[in-house]
Formats: C-alpha cells, sequence, structure tokens
C-alpha cells in the first residue's frame, strides 16, 4: 500500500472511530425496548401532508420530522415499514413495527388493541369555497360535499341533510367540485392546502372551520397520534414525555408550519379519546 492509500485507509479509520464514539457517548432521553435494538421501526404510508415515503426508505412530512426527533433524544435510527394504508394498524398491533405514522386519531376502537401516544396535532375541519367561508352557518341553501369517514359527517347530516353529497375520497369530492355540481367542499383543512400545492382547489378560499356547537369536530377536532404497541408501557412514556417536550420548545407547531399548515394546530388541548 502507498503513501496515500495507507493516509486515506488511516483517515477512514479514525472517522469511522468517531462516528462509533459519537454513537456510545449519544445517553438516550429514556430506555425501552423495541422491535429492532437501536431502531425506532415505524409503519407508514403516503398520506400526504402529514407522512411521505422517500428515497432511500425514508419517512417525510409532518409525522416523520416529529418522529425523526423523537429518535434523536432516544439515540435511535428509524426504519420505515412501507404498507398500505388498510395494514398500517395492524402492523402494530402484530409486532411487526413499534408505531404508526400518518394522521392516526385517539379513538376509543384503537384505545382497546394499542397504545396511544400524547396528542401531536389537531386535524382541523376545513371548508372550502369561492367567497371564503368559514363558518357552518354560511352554508345554509349551499350545495356541500364532504367526504365519508370523517368525524363530521354524521353532523353535517342532520344539519344539512340532503344538501350534503359525500364522496369516497378527497379526489372524487375535488373533481366535483372542479366541474360545478357542487359549491362547497368540506374536509380535512391539510389535505386541502395540500391540494392547492399540486394545483387543485384553483381560485378557491380553504379556511379553518370556526366552532359550531351542531358539528363537535368543529369545536374538538380530531387529536392526532402515533399508536404504539399496547404492551410496551416503557415507550408510551417515553413518547408522551418527547410529545409534550416538543410542544413546549415549539418544534411541533414549527413543522407544521413549514408543512403549510396553521400552527394553531398544535394547541392540542388536554388528550382526548374518540368514540
Amino acid at each position: 500500500m502507498n503513501i496515500i492509500g495507507k493516509t486515506a485507509f488511516i483517515l477512514s479509520l479514525l472517522s469511522l472511530t468517531a462516528v462509533g464514539a459519537a454513537a456510545q457517548n449519544c445517553k438516550p432521553a429514556h430506555e425501552f425496548k423495541t422491535v429492532t435494538a437501536g431502531a425506532l421501526t415505524v409503519a407508514g404510508y403516503e398520506l400526504l401532508p402529514y407522512s411521505s415515503l422517500e428515497a432511500g426508505n425514508k419517512l417525510g412530512g409532518v409525522d416523520g420530522e416529529i418522529i425523526d426527533q423523537i429518535a434523536t433524544k432516544e439515540c435511535l435510527t428509524v426504519k420505515l415499514v412501507a404498507v398500505d394504508p388498510a395494514a398500517v394498524i395492524q402492523s402494530v398491533i402484530s409486532g411487526q413495527a413499534d408505531i404508526a405514522a400518518g394522521d392516526w386519531y385517539r379513538t376509543a376502537a384503537r384505545e382497546k388493541v394499542l397504545g396511544l401516544s400524547a396528542p401531536l396535532y389537531l386535524d382541523q375541519m376545513g371548508i372550502f369555497s369561492k367567497e371564503g367561508f368559514s363558518k357552518v352557518a354560511q352554508l345554509d341553501g349551499k350545495r356541500i360535499g364532504t367526504v365519508e369517514g370523517y368525524l363530521w359527517v354524521a353532523d353535517l347530516k342532520k344539519v344539512f341533510g340532503s344538501a350534503l353529497q359525500t364522496y369516497p375520497s378527497p379526489v372524487n369530492l375535488a373533481q366535483d367540485m372542479a366541474a360545478g355540481r357542487i359549491d362547497v367542499a368540506i374536509d380535512s383543512y391539510a389535505v386541502g392546502i395540500e391540494a392547492q400545492k399540486k394545483g387543485g382547489y384553483t381560485g378557491v378560499k380553504i379556511m379553518v372551520a370556526e366552532p359550531d356547537d351542531r358539528v363537535a369536530a368543529s369545536r374538538q377536532p380530531g387529536q392526532a397520534n402515533f399508536p404504539y404497541t399496547k404492551n410496551n408501557s416503557e415507550l408510551g412514556a417515553a413518547l408522551a414525555s418527547d410529545i409534550v417536550d416538543l410542544h413546549k420548545s415549539g418544534a411541533i407547531a414549527e413543522i407544521l408550519k413549514k408543512h403549510g399548515l396553521s400552527p394553531s394546530a398544535a394547541d392540542v388541548g388536554e388528550a382526548r379519546v374518540i368514540n
């Protein structure tokens, strides 16, 4: 080996030694077991802006950035298990992943089979209209559409009756609004903002719905969390502590703002579950 080769070899060894020493010097904020030692395994899927599957098997989006900060606190790498949306929760229940990412609500049904982390942010109800409506009361006499499965659907049916049309997906909702078949769309505020980034909802103003006593989800939006393996109470305690710290530092509000969402969604209030 020549002098240049020897020098490069020595520098390489020194670099590896420094990385190893840094890893050994990292002191985790908490102690808990994970599916894979030294890694936080995350079941995720594509749901912009909350979660995105990026190059290098990396999880991006709001949830991805929050998880990265938690992993740093706990001296862990992040291992992504990308699955279909329907398989995300089951991956955690079956022990294939430590946590689930992708705007999962804290619900009573999930609490029976999963641990629920401290709340991350609110999935705010949005009102999409050319006029810039922000109140449910302003929608009387309008043709309204929303997506099946959201917390507000049952209440909106009571308020608007046959004037409300439901759709199987945000795509179908957006298509009908663009075609003029409905006057107002009600969907997740975040989903709407993301759609506009991609050229959708041209000429439409997307507003966070103001509280209305007739629509519970406008007063208490769903709280997103990281569902985790139910019997891993140590992981749950660590998540709770780390998430509280990220709220106090303003980190979660900043992440939301970075992704075009309202920082007010970080004002989660007391932890609660919905039926």
